[in-house]
């Protein structure tokens, strides 16, 4: 960015070097009015040099660093580039500087279970009410042995008491919280879940993060779609698109 502004007002510096042809052939204005006017002019004609001077730079200019290519977003008028496709573009540009940290919900929030505990009716009311559908689950040790997904389990096979262990998925998928955006994209893929448990060097449990957040943040908004029969390809063909 500064050698722009450098070509630039090596341009401006030669509009008023005595030594530049089109200076010397200005006459010199004699009387108030002639000056006022002569002076006019010059004010008209540098303003005009400038702005062919930065418009001119623009269109040859190159990005020199994220911040030069950041201005030439922010500059692109919105009928060339939309809000919505400025959003994404600044997502995926922090995607690499941004930590597991930005989409980490706190441990707090967590709602355990332990691998002896038994699931029944009352049991999954409860866990249905916290607004959750992921659980971890803890062994004898305290350590994340596994999660239970309220969503995925089949009721109608739930006894009275179910044992967790017998309930629970054995995928269970961490990162740390220093780990970058894409990094912590690739646990995601990797281990094919949406679901990832955030823990510090000491194997420390901080938080968890969902895909979805994660989704959301590079795209700098919220995904919305209310179609749920992706199982479907009758539904999927016939699916009417606005």
């Amino acid at each position: 960015m500064k050698a722009f502004f450098a070509r630039i007002m090596a341009k401006l510096v030669a509009f008023f070097d005595p030594r530049v042809d089109c200076f010397r052939k200005v006459p010199i204005a004699k009387g108030k009015e002639a000056r006022e006017k002569a002076q006019e002019k010059l004010e008209h004609d540098f303003e005009k040099r400038l702005k062919d001077a930065i418009k001119e730079e623009r269109k040859n200019f190159t990005p020199q660093s994220e911040k030069d290519l950041v201005d030439i977003i922010r500059r692109t008028p919105r009928e060339a580039l939309s809000i919505k496709d400025r959003n994404l573009i600044s997502g995926a540009m922090s995607f690499k500087s941004r930590t597991a940290a930005v989409v980490m919900m706190p441990r707090d929030d967590i709602v355990f279970l332990h691998e002896k505990d038994s699931l029944g009716p009352l049991a999954l009311d409860k866990l249905y009410k916290t607004g959750e559908t992921v659980f971890p689950v803890l062994n004898g040790a305290d350590k994340v042995c596994g999660i239970i997904r309220t969503d995925k389990l089949d009721l109608l096979h739930i006894g009275k008491n179910e044992p967790v262990a017998k309930l629970m998925e054995h995928n269970v998928a961490f990162a740390r919280t220093d780990y970058t955006l894409e990094e912590l994209l690739a646990v995601f893929l990797r281990n094919h879940t949406d679901y990832v448990l955030i823990i510090d060097n000491n194997e420390k449990l901080l938080g968890y993060a969902e895909l979805d957040t994660l989704i959301a943040v590079l795209f700098n908004r919220e995904i919305k779609d209310d179609f749920d029969n992706d199982a479907s390809s009758f539904a999927v063909a016939r699916r009417e698109r606005n």
